[in-house]
């Protein structure tokens, strides 16, 4: 009877083993499995990251100036800069509503250019025979966007009762309480030739209306109008900086696509601006 008790109790300790390393087992390949397909997703963002970016062909300075609405050569200083840009070898496509820039100089200033979900912040063209065609805002995934109306007061309140042959800003009020407001392109001016003067019209337009640094993107080669950089497109995007880059002064610009390799170009504004359009390198 003991010898019958003994090995009973030594079966049952013996299944109660053999469970126990199953259970082991089994959350050992649990997460074995687990972290191999975390480092698999990590691997594949990674390489995502450094395989998709922009790479900067050339930069163009301008010397525009806001008070005459003009290209000056007198001015001295750099007040719109302009990246061309293409896709990096081997890059995925890139959404440009999914793209912010810094710009940073030597006295300190900060110019930061992102696209916004609740209004517009750059205008959206193609260059065709020596003329600029605007389409519209680039706005929502879209390229051709005429106006954005905005259903928030508090964002309507960043905005100025503005308007003019680019331009205007409508508010709406209830009970003398703003509840929304509209900001739009004039409708004559897109679709038409226009001059690189009245792009930059456009930009010093949409500054004064509210919009703090906004910018537009001109394809110069591109297979269609969109808001996709894809392989083979080329991109200048001029970039609105009313306070202007002085002869001699340092400056820095950083392209960065989310989740993606960051395009990166510094230099010095030249001693003297003999010409309103200005080479200032590149790639």
């Amino acid at each position: 009877m003991v010898r019958t008790q003994f090995g009973l109790s030594t079966l049952i300790i013996l299944i109660a083993i053999i469970v126990t390393a199953a259970v082991a087992a089994g959350v050992i390949i649990y997460t074995a499995s687990s972290l191999q397909s975390k480092a698999l997703q990590t691997g594949a963002q990674a390489e995502q990251r450094i395989t998709t970016g922009m790479q900067i062909k050339h930069i163009f300075g301008y010397q525009y100036d806001p008070s005459s609405g003009q290209l000056n050569n007198y001015l001295q200083k750099i007040t719109v800069l302009g990246p061309v840009v293409s896709l990096m070898p081997g890059s995925n496509p890139i959404n440009f509503e999914y793209v912010s820039t810094l710009i940073t100089d030597s006295k300190g200033n900060v110019y930061s250019y992102a696209p916004s979900q609740y209004y517009p912040t750059a205008i959206y063209g193609v260059l065709q025979g020596g003329s600029f065609i605007i389409t519209g805002f680039m706005f929502n995934n879209q390229v051709n966007v005429l106006n954005v109306t905005i259903n928030n007061p508090r964002v309507c309140s960043i905005l100025n009762n503005f308007t003019n042959q680019y331009i205007y800003t409508n508010f709406t009020y209830i009970n003398e309480t703003l509840v929304s407001c509209t900001i739009g392109l004039n409708s004559s001016i897109v679709g038409y030739p226009l001059s690189i003067n009245q792009v930059f019209q456009i930009l010093q337009s949409m500054n004064e209306a509210g919009i703090q640094n906004p910018y537009a993107i001109i394809g110069l080669s591109i297979k269609q109008e969109s808001v996709y950089l894809t392989t083979g497109d080329m991109y200048e995007i001029m970039y609105y900086l009313p306070n202007g880059l002085l002869t001699n002064e340092n400056y820095n610009i950083q392209i960065t696509p989310i989740n993606g390799y960051t395009a990166q170009y510094g230099g010095v504004i030249p001693a003297v601006l003999a010409q309103s359009v200005v080479s200032l390198g590149g790639s």
